[in-house]
């Protein structure tokens, strides 16, 4: 047996490294030529050199949405922090250093970032410069200029802080009926309705002359090296049919490490891994092509609404997916500690928290 891994970044690290603990053997196939995945930073947007697509997000100045604690391999932990959430270098460094720590994974060429633009009416006119957070590099070319971001998710919150340091107003738009706290210096407003010439008219009515527009709103699932064949479809940016959010239903060796969102990285590449490579080496068995589709429609059935991006974010479920999989597939659990701490910092998020776990149950905050 031989696998193809896609993507040199966390996952396909995780993928290789686990590989090699059960003797199977692998390529890791990297479009960019570079290890690190969404970690890996470049001033360049849009295309590198060679006319890829630039997959990285990175800008300058990020740090970390979850603590190292949550985003750490169970068996290689982060060197010894001052502090639990990190800047991209840091997080690189200790990616390149897996890559160290198992030198027989080879590094040979992944999918690209498929930036979500909502379609707004009036946007394809508007008279500023419109650009997608994929795309943000730095504040600088924010200077002096009335800007609007929209998305309050992790990446548009500390953007919008970013540029609040040059520009002359920065304002975020969201759709919480609740004020976001955030600092004083970013005006708060409501979904955007249209945009008229330079100006956003927002769904109450008011409107604020615009000079830029950065758009912090997510991606979108794209898997360009994909044929039709494969059997997988996205509809709605809902990846399906996968048993588990993970194994193709249609070609069972074909699986996807990462899909969910909103969980901790690390451990959920972990488990997936591990999850699938016991289907392969007969630890367990997967259920038969009607039994998983089966079971696919009875969970659509539980989430509301049709099936959308919204299906793979775990959120709060995280843990009850990371322990199903496991008793499943008859692996070793996720220790509980990730799914308490997660929910700590999940309900107050606080960038100069420090934590320490202490065994598999137990954390502290230092």
């Amino acid at each position: 047996m031989k696998i193809a891994i896609i993507g040199a970044g966390k996952a396909g690290l995780c993928a290789g490294k686990h590989c090699l603990k059960e003797n199977i053997s692998f390529d890791i196939f990297e479009q960019t030529g570079n290890l690190g995945g969404t970690w890996f930073y470049t001033d360049l947007v849009g295309h590198d050199e060679n006319g890829a697509p630039i997959h990285t997000s990175m800008y300058k100045g990020l740090r970390t949405n979850l603590p190292n604690e949550l985003m750490t391999f169970e068996d290689f932990p982060y060197p010894k922090q001052i502090r639990s959430y990190l800047l991209q270098e840091e997080v690189l460094d200790y990616v390149r250093t897996i890559r160290k720590n198992s030198t027989s994974i080879p590094i040979s060429n992944t999918l690209s970032a498929d930036p979500f633009i909502p379609d707004i009416p009036g946007i394809e006119s508007f008279s500023g410069k419109v650009k997608h957070s994929h795309d943000y590099r730095t504040p600088e070319p924010y200077a002096n200029k009335k800007v609007l971001i929209l998305g309050s998710g992790p990446s548009g919150l500390e953007i919008s802080q970013q540029i609040s340091n040059v520009a002359t107003k920065v304002f975020i738009s969201h759709r919480s009926k609740d004020a976001l706290p955030v600092s004083d210096a970013l005006y708060q407003k409501c979904l955007v309705k249209e945009f008229v010439e330079n100006r956003a008219i927002f769904e109450d009515g008011t409107s604020e002359e615009i000079d830029d527009v950065v758009f912090c709103t997510g991606y979108n699932y794209n898997f360009p090296f994909l044929s039709k064949r494969c059997g997988v479809k996205i509809t709605n940016n809902y990846v399906h049919p996968l048993y588990k959010q993970i194994i193709s239903i249609e070609n069972p060796t074909l699986a996807f490490i990462g899909i969910p969102f909103k969980a901790c990285p690390c451990p959920l590449f972990d488990i997936q891994v591990r999850f699938v490579l016991a289907s392969l080496t007969g630890h367990f068995k997967l259920p038969k092509k009607d039994v998983m589709l089966k079971e696919l429609v009875e969970e659509e059935k539980r989430k509301p609404g049709p099936p959308s991006s919204q299906y793979h974010q775990l959120g709060g479920a995280q843990g009850s997916y990371f322990d199903n999989l496991a008793e499943t597939a008859k692996i070793r659990k996720i220790p509980p500690v990730i799914q308490k701490l997660y929910l700590r910092v999940i309900s107050n998020r606080n960038l100069n928290d420090c934590f320490k776990i202490i065994d598999d149950h137990n954390w502290v905050q230092i």
